[in-house]
């Protein structure tokens, strides 16, 4: 260490409730580390305000301070990329990552599933129902999107227009239905904007 810079030592311990803090002269800065015994651990700082260097750091396991392996980096290696503010697509460099943006799917990509269904899906076994038709269709509806779609819900309306023409409930009734079965703790609802929607209960999405 060069004579006549002023340094900073500064060592802590939370386990053994120690904190050291020495600032000064370097060499006069040295001599207390040394009578301390603390030259292997702690941090320096240099605060000379004329020299180049930023820092000096002394570490070791307790201060929790250690060098990363390998050659430092050299910023001349990393590739620059520059684009215009508000160019970037981000759905589109999400997609090559194999990430894919979640969207709500639509009735008639709903209905061209269900349509090639051989049979109604049953409600939960055990599970009282008034109608029993509709809540099968109802849960496989809302599975699908849960499932496949990976959404957490559907907007009324599109619930209303997926499982129409598959129950014997009348259509100005559904929505009175969907909101029954919400307060029986199968569905949840999902608010979002203008729109008000439901999800599955995982209990009742989950039943056999």
């Amino acid at each position: 260490m060069v004579g006549g810079i002023r340094t900073c030592f500064r060592f802590r311990s939370i386990e053994e409730a120690i904190e050291v803090l020495i600032e000064g002269e370097a060499d006069w800065v040295n001599d207390w580390r040394e009578k301390l015994g603390l030259l292997d651990i702690g941090w320096l700082e240099r605060l000379s305000s004329d020299s180049d260097d930023e820092s000096i750091i002394s570490s070791s396991p307790r201060s929790g301070r250690k060098n990363l392996p390998g050659p430092p980096p050299d910023p001349t290696k990393v590739a620059t990329v520059r684009r215009i503010i508000g160019e970037l697509d981000i759905d589109k460099e999400m997609a090559k990552l194999g990430i894919f943006k979640e969207e709500s799917p639509t009735t008639s990509a709903l209905r061209q599933i269900l349509d090639e269904y051989d049979e109604a899906p049953k409600p939960p076994q055990g599970s009282p129902s008034t109608e029993p038709v509709a809540e099968g269709w109802l849960r496989e509806a809302l599975r699908l999107a849960v499932r496949r779609f990976g959404v957490m819900g559907l907007p009324t309306d599109v619930i209303v227009e997926t499982i129409a023409g598959r129950h014997d409930l009348d259509d100005e009734l559904v929505e009175g239905w969907l909101e029954t079965q919400y307060q029986l703790g199968k569905l949840v609802k999902i608010y979002g904007g203008t729109k008000e929607g439901y999800g599955p209960s995982p209990a009742w999405l989950d039943a056999p």
